[in-house]
């Protein structure tokens, strides 16, 4: 259904198409604004998405980019931890993209890079994502309230967590 790949260059145009878009953007980090530029995929795509020894791969759906996931390790007494995260393009939601992309990231930081535990970080008005995460086997360990401030707007980030069986 799904497969996994490193960024190339050649990304940089598709990236834009897709990512900029507001409904993408709107609960995802500081790192994937709205809206998105040239300048943000050439970053991304040449920093970003290896820096800190992030661990970023394009999804691609019947071959064709359609979002990424990735894993942004943990340092000092957190380095057995992982941040996990995603994205799809609009155009290809609820498709199961993102739950095929996630357990197979999922996999490989438990079976490759060895983390004992990943998490990710999910503002309260994305229960889609939220529900993604419960079908990979993650739950729900703490809300923080008013931890994000986003565009003028505080929300509570729901602390999802899953540990290596």
């Amino acid at each position: 259904m799904i497969s996994l790949r490193e960024y190339a260059d050649s990304d940089l145009e598709r990236l834009v198409d897709l990512a900029n878009n507001e409904n993408v953007s709107r609960y995802l980090v500081y790192t994937f604004p709205y809206p998105y530029t040239t300048k943000d995929a050439d970053w991304w795509i040449s920093i970003g998405s290896k820096q800190n020894g992030a661990i970023t791969r394009v999804i691609e759906y019947q071959g064709v980019f359609v979002g990424s996931v990735g894993i942004n390790p943990q340092c000092g007494w957190r380095d057995h931890l992982g941040e996990i995260g995603y994205w799809v393009a609009e155009d290809y939601w609820g498709k199961g993209i993102a739950t095929a992309a996630l357990r197979e990231m999922t996999d490989y930081g438990f079976t490759s890079r060895s983390f004992r535990k990943l998490f990710a970080p999910v503002l309260a008005p994305n229960i889609a994502s939220m529900r993604v995460l419960e079908k990979c086997g993650y739950h729900r360990e703490a809300i923080l309230k008013d931890e994000v401030q986003k565009g003028g707007i505080y929300f509570d980030k729901h602390h999802f967590a899953r540990h290596r069986e």
